[in-house]
């Protein structure tokens, strides 16, 4: 196996969330919980998976077409409402978030990406998936914390 492949291999393994399956926290979740926000947090679930969908979606589109989409970091998105507006808005925020995984993950495993090939913005591939998966790692760290006070695990 080619030093590439191996690490094509551990970004989409890191992108899936590793030990911390991110798309499985997520739908494990309970959704009557989803909008509360804890004394002294800023946020609830919602708000962390809505801001987390947001900044992947962004380096997505980086990934995708990375010429015409240099600015990738962005001011941060968090949602004016801290509690979804249903359960099937839950439910559609995490398959988005799951439909755009899989579609980074599909141009990391491209053997046509050139996943180092560094963009005006200074940017390249690979540093797009793995500040997602940075990024999602520490986001569901927080959901997860928030969970395990509310019970969920």
């Amino acid at each position: 196996m080619q030093t590439e492949d191996i690490l094509k291999d551990q970004i989409v393994e890191l992108l899936q969330g590793g030990f911390a399956p991110v798309v499985i926290l997520l739908r494990e979740y309970h959704y009557e919980k989803t909008g509360i926000v804890l004394d002294g947090l800023p946020f609830s679930a919602w708000s962390l998976l809505e801001h987390m969908r947001h900044r992947q979606n962004i380096l997505l589109g980086f990934m995708k077409d990375p010429e015409n989409n240099q600015d990738v970091w962005p001011p941060a998105y968090w949602p004016d409402n801290p509690v979804p507006e249903s359960q099937e808005a839950w439910n559609e925020a995490i398959n988005s978030f799951e439909s755009d995984l899989r579609e980074m993950i599909r141009i990391v495993q491209d053997p046509g990406s050139d996943l180092f090939k560094v963009q005006e913005n200074g940017k390249s591939l690979s540093w797009a998936a793995m500040t997602t998966f940075h990024h999602n790692a520490y986001t569901i760290g927080q959901v997860k914390a928030i969970g395990r006070q509310l019970g969920v695990w």
